[in-house]
């Protein structure tokens, strides 16, 4: 995905994704490897439909992308440059 930095309203909508704590921490685990929404579930301790929520608002933002592995649909991060923001943003300093 490849959205062009002069489009505020397409980066003010995935920063607005952004601002939520268990997306932050569901963003992180991405960025370890792809997930599926039950090892999400797992590591975060929250439910599913809760997940699968936060799960929507990224992907409306074309922050993830899914794909199907038979019943399950495992996510990553689709676009290199939010990954690139959010290593900056939860190293450690």
């Amino acid at each position: 995905m490849t959205t062009a930095i002069h489009d505020p309203a397409s980066w003010s909508q995935r920063f607005k994704a952004l601002a939520h704590p268990a997306r932050l921490l569901l963003l992180r685990r991405l960025m370890e490897s792809e997930r599926c929404v039950s090892d999400v579930e797992k590591c975060l301790g929250l439910s599913q439909p809760n997940v699968s929520q936060h799960l929507k608002i990224l992907k409306d933002a074309g922050i993830i992308e899914g794909r199907r592995e038979r019943t399950r649909i495992c996510y990553r991060i689709a676009d290199d440059r939010i990954a690139r923001i959010l290593k900056i943003t939860l190293e450690k300093g």
